[in-house]
């Protein structure tokens, strides 16, 4: 239990940071650094553990540096651009926490995972109760930039795909190993992304740096290796909808830090996502492949 926990409190400052990060730095040139410092201190983690290194298949590689382009740098960078493009941090939490509608959806044809009505209705629960809580703070003369929203398209579909293929994954390969072969793709993304659409501009201010060192520590090392074990742990819709956690999570951070205030209509939505995710526990959850030789398919039952 402590790790989806955990998961998402780490994960929910990613949110923060896009906010503060960018307002010295383009959101590409960020990451791209965040990249590069992240892969010594996995190096460092690798020395340290002393253990046989599991650095798999060239296939295998390769895979995990596709991951990365779609979770690191279609998934982060889409969040960060997102942001800098002028969306509103808790709207941004919002769009790309609904991932989990587009990954159970795919679960089916990918993946052979049928959900059942209890499992549809903790995701309608938790979709109607993140939009609640995101919603409750917004004003509707607020102008919303279309390439904000553009950016949030991109991050949805680059963690929702992230989550199914690295699902179909085989073992093989350590889950070290397997983040730097992902900084490795994500690093590729962001060098592309602030040579297309950014300067490289970069204003190292102790706001910066303090918020680049959370990124590459808490973030980037803490929540990801988090969100890996989980995967491997659980199905992908299931994982997926831990991710309704968030946006609350993201919500009280943003009114600690930035006087966001909460509206009772936010306090409704953060109930429903409780009881979206108290419907169908990951830990009860069991799926049933779609084609057996024995067996025709079936719904997951309790």
């Amino acid at each position: 239990m402590w790790i989806p926990l955990a998961f998402v409190l780490l994960f929910s400052t990613g949110f923060i940071c896009a906010r503060l990060g960018t307002m010295d730095a383009e959101p590409f040139t960020l990451l791209l650094v965040r990249s590069l410092v992240v892969l010594p201190v996995l190096a460092a983690i690798l020395w340290l553990r002393r253990s046989p290194r599991q650095w798999g298949s060239s296939a295998q590689r390769g895979c995990q540096m596709g991951v990365g382009m779609l979770l690191h740098g279609a998934y982060l960078g889409g969040v960060f651009a997102a942001v800098k493009a002028g969306l509103p941090a808790g709207l941004t939490a919002l769009l790309v926490s609904l991932h989990p509608l587009a990954t159970a959806a795919l679960s089916l044809p990918l993946l052979g995972v049928r959900l059942g009505l209890k499992q549809w209705a903790g995701l309608a629960l938790g979709a109607l109760g993140a939009s609640l809580v995101l919603s409750g703070g917004l004003t509707i003369s607020q102008g919303l930039p279309v390439i904000g929203l553009i950016w949030c398209l991109v991050a949805l579909a680059g963690i929702s795909s992230a989550t199914l293929w690295q699902k179909r994954l085989s073992g093989g390969m350590g889950m070290v190993e397997g983040l730097v072969f992902q900084y490795l793709g994500a690093g590729l993304v962001f060098m592309v992304g602030a040579s297309w659409v950014g300067t490289f501009a970069f204003d190292p201010t102790p706001r910066l740096l303090l918020t680049l060192a959370w990124l590459v520590g808490a973030i980037s090392v803490g929540a990801i290796w988090l969100l890996m074990m989980m995967i491997e742990r659980g199905e992908a819709h299931q994982v997926a909808r831990t991710f309704f956690l968030v946006p609350p999570c993201a919500a009280v951070m943003a009114w600690w830090l930035f006087d966001e205030q909460w509206t009772a209509m936010m306090i409704l939505g953060a109930a429903l996502v409780v009881a979206g995710l108290a419907l169908d526990r990951p830990k009860a959850a069991r799926a049933v492949p779609l084609h057996t030789d024995t067996a025709r398919p079936r719904s997951s039952t309790r």
